[in-house]
């Protein structure tokens, strides 16, 4: 692939459109962020549900910062997740996404859906998410194909880079993921959910509950080690869209959600499938993760 035909600067982003597939013509970037082009994912047949990973920028030497991430998706968008990565790929490597590429990541911003020029998770001012040296940013795209016509899906992520001369505070990244549920054919209500203990001292400044269109309601919460049950989130009524725009529980950075180590998450999900198909991760999901004043490379609780 030509490497330099993915990623492009400010100006070369706003004067040419050819780099885009059918039908998708983002405005141009913000003021001060970078455009990075995903590769066309081609073809997607109608049915199809198909996540790729996609380098985007090569590894530094040096630690890099990301203030804010915003951007685009084609027709069919669900989602495009940044992150950085020890996975080293040639720039524009796209393919299917494998076990190493999941567990080699740090998230460092997120865009949901078709459409959305936001991103899906904005920090408070004076924060960053931080690329340590050595680690390639890749894009984690999602597209669903709910037509009866193939199309061609692609995404643009607009980076805001840090200045390295006044470095900000980095932000880490948690997560609590329940992967063992089947929601059965033709089943109006299924709840199931799991638990993970956390192994350090945690400090949230945001947290949110993540489901796709078959959610009907999902709560987050943590056992303190006296058995006090404190809420982290509650969707007591879980709409399709909140999986492209997250509701986020926000605290002060002064005053953050003390985790402490030992202390148990909870996450339960109720979904609703009335198709003719069971439907398991990673289709559905159920997830919550939040934002942390501690530095660090993404961990993952894996609840059981």
């Amino acid at each position: 692939m030509r490497r330099v035909f993915w990623i492009l600067t400010l100006a070369a982003c706003s004067a040419d459109n050819s780099a885009y597939v059918a039908g998708f013509s983002p405005p141009s970037p913000a003021s001060g962020h970078i455009r990075m082009i995903t590769p066309p994912v081609l073809d997607i047949e109608p049915g199809k549900d198909v996540t790729y990973c996609q380098w985007m920028a090569d590894a530094s030497d040096v630690s890099r910062q990301i203030a804010n991430v915003e951007g685009y998706q084609s027709h069919g968008g669900h989602h495009l997740v940044l992150y950085a990565t020890t996975v080293r790929e040639p720039v524009g490597t796209s393919r299917i996404c494998t076990d190493e590429d999941m567990l080699s990541i740090t998230f460092v911003g997120a865009v949901g859906g078709e459409g959305t020029a936001g991103p899906a998770a904005k920090l408070p001012p004076g924060l960053a998410f931080e690329v340590p040296p050595g680690m390639a940013l890749m894009a984690n795209t999602h597209y669903l194909n709910a037509t009866d016509d193939p199309f061609d899906g692609q995404s643009v992520v607009d980076v805001q880079f840090g200045d390295p001369a006044h470095p900000m505070p980095s932000v880490g990244f948690f997560a609590v993921s329940w992967g063992r549920f089947m929601i059965p054919r033709a089943t109006p209500e299924v709840t199931s959910g799991g638990w993970c203990t956390a192994t350090r001292d945690l400090r949230f400044i945001m947290w949110t509950n993540h489901m796709h269109e078959y959610g009907t309601s999902v709560f987050s919460e943590v056992e303190r080690l006296d058995g006090t049950m404190v809420t982290m989130s509650r969707d007591v009524t879980w709409r399709a869209e909140q999986a492209f725009n997250a509701p986020w529980v926000r605290w002060d950075p002064a005053a953050p959600m003390v985790v402490k180590a030992g202390e148990r998450f909870h996450v339960s999900c109720t979904w609703s499938n009335t198709t003719d198909a069971d439907v398991g991760f990673p289709r559905e999901m159920c997830i919550a993760s939040g934002f942390t004043l501690d530095a660090m490379p993404q961990l993952s609780c894996q609840a059981k």
